[in-house]
């Protein structure tokens, strides 16, 4: 069965990558059987260098690309979550620009996605491949033990930038509060409290060395993130009115 998917990219300085992601995603997608339409929806935070140029370069031409320019800094998760609200397909997918998960991962995840609600990248499952650094592999275990000890997420990873969702499951992103690197525990938490199922798909990572992140800066801002998303489960704020 073909599927129809919308694709969302956040972007911020991306410069240096994005080409080899617009080109690579148009490849993969145009020559994949199992796709009847798609949209590659970039949704930018104006950083100042080339990037937003870079991607209006290929609108002329390429009917599949969009792009949304935030007039404010929206962060990684305002802007997948923007990029969510707007998309136009039935199957939703979000990865980041740097293509840390490759392409061939959205085969399998296509099959899965058939019979769950939402299906996520997973580096920490038995099966993945990882190439990362060793000092975040240890944040990441020690993440995963605070989001399962506040949050009760019993998942190998949330974090990582590969997720695909069922257009039914959009109240989540309505309902997201979070605009930091934190927003994906949001998602899964409010989620797990709506009753979608969630499927974790062991995948391939590769770290990329031109990171955008503060890795230390981030960890140390997920503890009040954290704090942030059970306060808001307690105040009902993610519950249908």
């Amino acid at each position: 069965m073909k599927v129809n998917l919308s694709v969302i990219i956040p972007v911020y300085k991306e410069e240096r990558r994005i080409t080899r992601c617009i080109e690579d995603s148009l490849l993969f997608f145009r020559n994949n059987p199992t796709i009847q339409k798609f949209e590659l929806l970039f949704v930018a935070d104006v950083s100042g260098d080339k990037t937003i140029a870079i991607i209006q370069s290929y609108l002329a031409k390429n009917k599949e690309i969009h792009l949304v320019v935030n007039e404010t800094r929206l962060q990684k998760g305002g802007s997948v979550q923007k990029g969510m609200l707007a998309a136009n397909y039935d199957l939703l997918l979000y990865y980041d620009a740097d293509l840390s998960t490759p392409l061939y991962e959205i085969n399998e995840t296509l099959a899965l996605i058939q019979n769950y609600d939402i299906v996520i990248g997973s580096r920490g499952m038995p099966g993945a491949h990882v190439e990362k650094r060793y000092f975040k592999i240890f944040l990441s275990k020690c993440f995963s033990f605070l989001k399962w000890l506040t949050l009760g997420i019993n998942l190998y990873d949330t974090q990582c930038g590969f997720k695909m969702f069922r257009r039914s499951t959009l109240i989540i992103f309505e309902k997201q509060l979070l605009q930091s690197s934190c927003f994906d525990v949001e998602l899964i938490y409010i989620a797990q409290k709506h009753g979608f199922t969630v499927k974790e798909k062991p995948v391939t990572w590769i770290d990329s060395d031109m990171s955008n992140f503060n890795t230390v800066h981030i960890v140390l801002s997920f503890f009040g993130e954290l704090a942030k998303i059970r306060m808001n489960g307690w105040k009902r704020k993610y519950n249908v009115l």
